[in-house]
This record gives C-alpha cells, sequence and structure tokens, in this order.
C-alpha cells in the first residue's frame, strides 16, 4: 500500500516532482490547499503534509497546526538551513504527520523525508 502524501504551500510542482521521484510507486501524491489536506488527514484519506514556505516554519505549517495539533508537526528544513536526516529521522519516528520546509530546501528534503517514511512503513 502505497503512503498517501498531501502538499500544499509554495512551490507545489517542484515539490511534487522530488516526493515522486524519491517514492516511485510507494507514494500517492495529491496536490491541494493546507486546510484541505488537514481536512483530508483528519478524516483518514490521507496520511502526511508536506508544505513549503519561505522561513520552513510559519505558512508551511501555521493551518496544519491549527487543525491537527502543534505535537503532529514539525519544521524538517528552515531558511539558511540544510535538512539532517538524523534530524527528520527523528520526527517521522515521532510519528509527525505534517511537514514544512523552505522553498530553497524542497528539492534536499522532501526526498529525505519520504525515505525515512518509507523505512518507517517498510517500503524502502
Amino acid at each position: 500500500m502505497a503512503i498517501r502524501i498531501t502538499i500544499g504551500g509554495l512551490k507545489k510542482e517542484v515539490m511534487e516532482r522530488a516526493v515522486k521521484q524519491a517514492g516511485g510507486d510507494n507514494v500517492e501524491v495529491t496536490v491541494t490547499s493546507d486546510f484541505e489536506a488537514a481536512k483530508k488527514i483528519k478524516a483518514g484519506q490521507a496520511d502526511y503534509y508536506f508544505g513549503a514556505c519561505n522561513s520552513g516554519g510559519g505558512a508551511a505549517l501555521s493551518v496544519l497546526i491549527g487543525i491537527l495539533g502543534y505535537s503532529n508537526c514539525a519544521t524538517v528544513a528552515k531558511a539558511g538551513g540544510r535538512p539532517k536526516a538524523e534530524e527528520i529521522e527523528k520526527l517521522v519516528q515521532q510519528n509527525k504527520i505534517a511537514f514544512g520546509m523552505a522553498v530553497e530546501s524542497i528539492e534536499e528534503a522532501a526526498p529525505i523525508l519520504v525515505k525515512s517514511l518509507l523505512k518507517k512503513h517498510g517500503l524502502e
């Protein structure tokens, strides 16, 4: 069974391409708004959310935090920073379901995140 990932925020097309390249047939991607993504996750129609904004933590996650709760959300790459695989792995193991990242780090952070989620679900 594929992992169902919703995508919102800025540069959705870049995020979608990065997620599909990293996950192949093991991911099902839906590009939508952050609000619709949160509703899909809450209703059990999606498993995860990836969003991007300029900072990585503000607009990328604010709606998700409001709907899913702060403890279910995490920033994986802040503006000016680089994503760290070990930190992302830790967040995935803590059962976070909504992930934000800075637009500048999508192509690096999204594949690391997808690989961590596939590993968690035994789909690597």
